[in-house]
């Protein structure tokens, strides 16, 4: 999202060093499980501390306060809790998109009023090449309202990058070669060539081994789907959400829907009322081309629809085409990666895009 534009509330403040309270919160198991759970961000270690010097934005930065926020509870009564405010963060001479981020207030007396913390997935002065005293904008997140949300599938609805593990360590097998699941998540999340993470260096990396490995792959996925691709735990009830709050469906995915029994033994295609898969188009992602057609199918404008993805592929075709980037962290990118790609929002799985959107339930 461009600072630019005023989708939600936005203030601002100067990076000052040593005024935080809350940088221990990101050394926490117990809290940094939460954080990536409310708001998707795994967090780089230490906050960001800036300063609100400006009256108009202390008073704006006290209003966000005194709203609902995320509650990160303690394990413990010797332990406090703390309150999260999801929000994009950026500096103001980009223009630019900003990071995902989060605001973080522990629940001590006295915390100041003047001061705001922030956790992010990566090193925010670094990224930003921050000095003290650099402005930054930041933005609160708000629901938002929108009119549909177009789904990637594998990674994103079902836990497909295990099966592609099985199918292709089978196939690799004859030749000694390993594949481990982090081959599948950097190849997926880059788009780089999988085999080139595959094939040791020395070993042939010719058409006609390559075409070898896919076509025993292929073979072999049949059964790696039937024995462990599952739709992931909670996005059947999503979608039910979404779609009873009036918000409509569709998917787009760069294969050509080889993985889709899963969902339609669990009664979910049904829901989606546009499919368009990597067959359906000429380039793929992250050439926008399938979220563009999904769009026109839908008779929808970019700026009324989401589209939800597990890589920072599916991040880059969002921005392409101009809708709302949503990263999960169920599939091939982390929070970081996802991050620095540009998504607008991120959750840790499918069953927390509800409540990143204004539901208005449809009788």
């Amino acid at each position: 999202m461009r600072f630019t534009e005023d989708h939600s509330f936005a203030l601002f403040g100067k990076v000052k060093t040593g005024i935080g309270q809350g940088a221990g919160f990101t050394g926490l198991e117990w809290a940094r499980s939460q954080f990536v759970e409310h708001c998707g961000i795994d967090p780089h270690p230490g906050t960001l501390n800036v300063a609100v010097e400006d009256a108009s934005h202390q008073e704006s930065w006290k209003a966000i306060r005194g709203r609902h926020g995320l509650t990160v509870r303690a394990p413990t009564p010797d332990a406090c809790d703390a309150t999260l405010y999801p929000l994009s963060i950026g500096h103001t001479r980009n223009t630019g998109r900003g990071i995902v981020a989060a605001a973080v207030v522990p629940h001590v007396p006295g915390y100041a009023h003047d001061q705001i913390e922030v956790i992010a997935a990566v090193n925010l002065r670094e990224h930003f090449d921050l000095d003290d005293g650099a402005p930054l904008g930041l933005r609160v997140h708000q629901r938002q309202a929108i009119g549909a949300a177009i789904f990637d599938v594998d990674g994103t609805l079902l836990n497909s990058l295990d099966g592609y593990h099985v199918a292709a360590s089978r196939a690799t097998a004859e030749y000694g070669y390993t594949v481990s699941l982090d081959h599948v998540r950097r190849a997926l999340n880059t788009n780089q060539p999988f085999w080139d993470f595959i094939i040791p260096e020395g070993e042939p990396r010719d058409d006609k081994r390559i075409g070898e490995l896919r076509e025993a792959t292929m073979r072999h996925w049949p059964d790696a789907l039937r024995e462990v691709v599952r739709v992931l735990p909670g996005v059947g009830d999503a979608l039910e959400r979404l779609k009873s709050a009036g918000i409509r469906l569709a998917i787009y995915t760069g294969s050509g829907g080889e993985s889709f029994p899963p969902l339609r033994e669990a009664g979910l295609m049904e829901l989606f009322e546009v499919i368009v898969t990597g067959n359906d188009v000429a380039r793929r992602k992250p050439d926008p081309q399938g979220i563009v057609r999904c769009l026109a199918e839908l008779g929808l404008r970019p700026d009324d629809a989401a589209y939800v993805g597990d890589s920072c592929i599916d991040v880059g075709a969002s921005l392409g085409a101009g809708v709302m980037s949503i990263g999960v962290l169920t599939g091939a990118g982390d929070s970081a990666s996802l991050s620095v790609a540009g998504a607008d929002r991120i959750a840790a799985h499918v069953g927390g895009i509800p409540g990143l959107f204004e539901l208005n339930q449809v009788s």
